[in-house]
């Protein structure tokens, strides 16, 4: 008698172990997602909130500038006017409703300033909030006037002491004006703002700052002009530069003050011979006095007589 094998079907009674490893996975899937979802919601929140202040910020009249005004120190400067006063705030007229939180405001009140043929140098510039902007900046002041022809006749255009033309000219010399003059210059007019191409006229800025240097010098005679005709020396016979003064005097300075030439005297000599030659108590008025080369000063009299003080 045999045995039949009975089949058996097992059941079981709860979850397989696959089963139960990804039960816990989706379980602790859920927390992660119940704090995630909210949490980039708000930060998008966040973001449009912030946009949102900046862009109300920006847009407020509170916090809208005024460009800054120039007030100059005084004392004030016989060739200062209202025009250039106008010129200068003119430069950041541009910055009149910007809003003080702007990144820009305070580079672009810098660029206006330097792109400005009269400033010479931006120190810096400073927010004062809720509306204000503050700027220190360096004047270009002027150092001469050159003399140039135009259609309308002689004119006369204010450089700075670095040749650069500044935007500002007179169709007669001015009284009080007290700046010295340039007269014979062979360059073109430039646009203002750049600088002239020919050195003559800042050599001749160099040689009256060096005269006045002294106060000696300066005290007995008062400058008015430059002749620049000669720089480039095609008359021999002639000084390349000759500094013209009141009372009729002239000054026969010779070369540029950086150049060389056999024989002329250093710049400091010429300053000491020429001290000299005032504090002897020489008379400087109606006379052409050549202080280029060793020895005593040579001196001229001149015809036209002017207030002959000798």
């Amino acid at each position: 008698m045999g045995y039949r094998r009975k089949a058996v079907r097992v059941r079981s009674s709860g979850p397989s172990v696959n089963e139960r490893l990804l039960g816990v996975l989706k379980l602790a899937q859920r927390p992660v997602l119940i704090w995630v979802l909210p949490t980039i919601a708000f930060a998008a929140l966040c973001g449009l909130g912030l946009r949102w202040s900046r862009y109300h910020v920006l847009a407020s009249p509170r916090y809208r500038v005024a460009a800054p005004k120039l007030t100059l120190r005084e004392p004030v400067p016989a060739w200062w006017d209202k025009d250039i006063e106008n010129q200068i705030n003119q430069s950041c007229a541009f910055a009149n409703g910007m809003s003080i939180f702007n990144d820009s405001v305070l580079g672009k009140i810098a660029e206006g300033y330097r792109a400005c043929p009269w400033i010479k140098e931006v120190q810096w510039v400073k927010k004062q909030f809720p509306r204000k902007v503050e700027a220190s900046v360096l004047l270009r002041w002027p150092a001469a006037a050159v003399a140039c022809r135009t259609s309308g006749g002689v004119a006369y255009f204010l450089v700075g002491e670095d040749g650069v033309r500044l935007p500002k000219a007179y169709g007669n010399w001015p009284s009080g004006l007290k700046l010295p003059f340039i007269q014979g210059a062979k360059a073109t007019l430039p646009e203002p703002g750049e600088r002239w191409s020919d050195t003559s006229i800042t050599e001749a800025i160099e040689i009256v700052r060096l005269l006045q240097s002294s106060a000696v010098i300066r005290k007995a005679i008062h400058i008015t002009g430059v002749d620049v005709s000669n720089s480039d020396g095609h008359n021999p016979s002639r000084s390349p530069f000759r500094v013209l003064a009141e009372n009729n005097c002239e000054i026969h300075w010779g070369r540029a003050p950086d150049t060389e030439k056999p024989g002329e005297l250093p710049v400091a000599e010429k300053i000491q011979k020429l001290e000299r030659f005032i504090l002897q108590g020489h008379p400087t008025s109606n006379r052409v006095l050549s202080i280029r080369f060793p020895g005593a000063a040579v001196v001229v009299r001149r015809l036209i007589t002017d207030g002959d003080n000798g």
